[in-house]
């Protein structure tokens, strides 16, 4: 029998709309990460970083969303390599400046290790919240983007599904 090669698989979507009361987003991070476990290739291992990365923008979500809907976009395109996780809120002007302003300068500095290291040793131990988007690029090791339309924001973050291990000092993180 002649060697055929597999049929192209489709991305796999998960969508969601919430109001936004906390109580869901640890539930939601719970959801996501089963929800990879089962459409990421095995080989991938990536259900706790894109849990993450859900997480932490359904965190930073929820509060600027003036009690409006946030919306949930995970795509994971295994043929392509490739997720992306796109959460969007309304959000001020005012509000929008702020996070693309500190999109820019996380995504000026090259190394997302070193961006993480001096947002924890920037950020003041009694506020809380800070430090969200720097863990999505360096844990979940997902590039970040902004993007604004009719008054709401979506932040997406993207990349490799079959992400290498991280590379820390003293050891390596799978």
């Amino acid at each position: 029998m002649p060697d055929r090669k597999p049929e192209p698989r489709q991305p796999i979507y998960l969508m969601l709309r919430m109001k936004p009361p906390w109580v869901f987003i640890d539930e939601i991070r719970r959801f996501v990460e089963s929800f990879c476990a089962c459409a990421c290739d095995v080989a991938a291992n990536r259900e706790s970083q894109l849990a993450l990365a859900v997480h932490e923008l359904m965190q930073n979500a929820v509060p600027h969303s003036h009690d409006e809907e946030v919306d949930l976009v995970l795509e994971v395109d295994p043929d392509a390599d490739r997720v992306e996780v796109a959460v969007t809120n309304r959000c001020t002007e005012a509000e929008f400046r702020a996070l693309e302003e500190r999109i820019a300068r996380m995504n000026r500095e090259p190394d997302a290790l070193r961006h993480y290291l001096t947002e924890m040793s920037t950020s003041p131990a009694t506020v809380r919240g800070g430090l969200g988007l720097a863990r999505v690029r360096f844990e979940s090791q997902l590039e970040l983007s902004l993007s604004r339309s009719g008054g709401r924001v979506t932040v997406h973050a993207s990349g490799a599904l079959r992400a290498p291990a991280l590379k820390v000092p003293g050891g390596a993180h799978a």
